[in-house]
């Protein structure tokens, strides 16, 4: 587990979110409900509306922020796209989100969106994405995170595992990991590697975030929450992921359905019971 130089930013720890989905809106402008922060995806709010944008005024004044985007094409062998870039800018100083999120991926604004498809993990790739990750911080003035996406299949360019890989973006680049446990477990299941060797490689000190979907607690009762975690691999692999690296700032999604704003909220809630199982002294944020 190693860790890395000194960090330019010292970023909190957030707690339990969810992505602030538009169906969700209403409820939270109306009342303060039980969920620590909220997750934005930024191209949901690149020409939003002026009352879409007073909205969100409304609950970034309610609840810490990040935003997470899907169009940044950092490992897209085009030049990085300025407009795009300035639009994102024109948000971020807006919003002053805790941090910035993207993918460490192909694709891009000028691509489909949603083609999120993972990089070779090689030397010639590790200098072709570090520059450009640097160019982005230096628009933005901060770090940004970068999320491991699902790869089913090895690239033949391949020549390192992926978890180095993200190691050495991350440390030469200076920039964040959002660790995403879903695509880890599937990238683990498809191509037959260690989950638990790859969380060991990561620098524990740039993991700042995790996306943890596809692991539903199926139990009523939130006390029987711990007891369901057990059972399932997406959980265990989160719950080792915090062993590494300490408390770690997660949101929890679902990517399969858009359920309500309730479930989601017993999401948290069982979250939140499994997890001061393991870890009673887990700060408050």
């Amino acid at each position: 587990m190693p860790n890395s130089p000194e960090r330019i930013q010292q970023l909190p720890y957030l707690g339990l979110g969810l992505r602030l989905r538009k169906e969700y809106i209403p409820l939270v402008l109306q009342e303060q409900v039980p969920v620590d922060w909220f997750e934005i995806i930024s191209e949901g709010y690149l020409g939003a509306s002026e009352e879409q944008l007073q909205q969100l005024d409304q609950i970034c004044a309610k609840y810490p922020i990040v935003m997470h985007g899907i169009s940044l094409g950092i490992g897209s062998p085009w030049p990085l796209d300025e407009e795009y870039l300035q639009q994102l800018k024109a948000l971020v100083d807006r919003v002053n989100p805790l941090w910035i999120s993207d993918h460490l991926c192909w694709g891009g604004a000028d691509d489909t969106q949603g083609q999120l498809l993972p990089l070779p993990y090689s030397e010639e790739m590790l200098e072709h994405v570090v520059p450009r990750i640097q160019q982005v911080q230096a628009i933005f003035d901060r770090q940004i995170l970068l999320e491991n996406v699902p790869s089913e299949v090895i690239d033949p360019k391949t020549d390192m595992p992926e978890a180095d890989f993200i190691r050495e973006v991350a440390i030469s680049s200076n920039s964040l990991i959002l660790l995403d446990i879903e695509n880890l477990h599937t990238t683990s299941v498809s191509q037959g590697i260690n989950a638990s060797d790859y969380l060991s490689h990561l620098p524990a000190d740039r993991v700042q975030q995790i996306h943890l979907a596809g692991a539903t607690l199926l139990c009523e009762a939130e006390e029987e929450a711990d007891e369901e975690a057990e059972k399932d691999p997406v959980w265990q692999l989160y719950l080792e992921a915090l062993k590494l690296f300490g408390p770690t700032t997660t949101m929890i999604e679902r990517l399969d359905t858009i359920p309500s704003f309730a479930q989601m909220v017993t999401e948290v809630k069982k979250a939140r019971c499994a997890l001061s199982k393991h870890f009673p002294d887990l700060p408050q944020p």
